[in-house]
């Protein structure tokens, strides 16, 4: 299989699919710095529109960055945004603590977008937003992969073992062949 897949294609569904719209809408009045709709949400509604199955956003992963909000009031600010919405199952994360979240000596992320790089798979780096009413979408190691159903590890997990452990665990956990049988995993 080698599917090509476009920016501009994908802009194209996210524009015309009404739930991913308002998702965007909703994040965007947040007035959040540098936030982004992201990860699982775009890789799965990706998935689902290349094997032409219907999407339905299960869970809505958003990221921002400041700094200058602690990690406290980081997590409670993200619940009191995702509190607005309950009907939505939110993951809103300020990205300048995460980079504590898989090992405590990594060093700080300097955007949102550095975060998504350093995601597990290339084929979950993935970022979209509301620039005015256009959407601006972002694959930070290409569509390729995504488009090829293929799973391997970004740079960031590919270069120890200690990272390929928790790309492994991961992907295990997730268990994407059942839904995506043409699914591709490596690593």
């Amino acid at each position: 299989m080698n599917n090509l897949l476009t920016e501009e294609q994908v802009c194209r569904w996210l524009e015309e699919d009404q739930q991913m719209m308002s998702l965007l809408r909703i994040i965007q009045s947040w007035h959040l710095p540098d936030c982004w709709l992201v990860a699982g949400t775009l890789r799965t509604f990706l998935w689902n529109r290349l094997s032409q199955k219907e999407n339905q956003a299960r869970d809505v992963d958003v990221i921002f960055f400041d700094p200058t909000l602690s990690y406290s009031d980081s997590e409670a600010w993200g619940a009191s945004l995702a509190s607005q919405y309950p009907q939505i199952n939110w993951e809103i994360k300020n990205q300048a603590w995460m980079h504590q979240h898989n090992f405590a000596d990594e060093e700080p992320y300097t955007s949102s977008l550095e975060a998504v790089s350093k995601y597990p798979e290339t084929c979950t780096a993935l970022a979209c937003r509301l620039q005015g009413k256009k959407v601006e979408f972002v694959a930070l190691w290409g569509l390729q992969d995504l488009a090829n159903f293929r799973v391997r590890p970004t740079p960031q997990f590919a270069q120890s073992e200690r990272y390929l452990q928790v790309y492994r665990q991961r992907v295990a956990k997730k268990n994407w062949a059942t839904l995506w049988p043409a699914l591709k995993i490596e690593g």
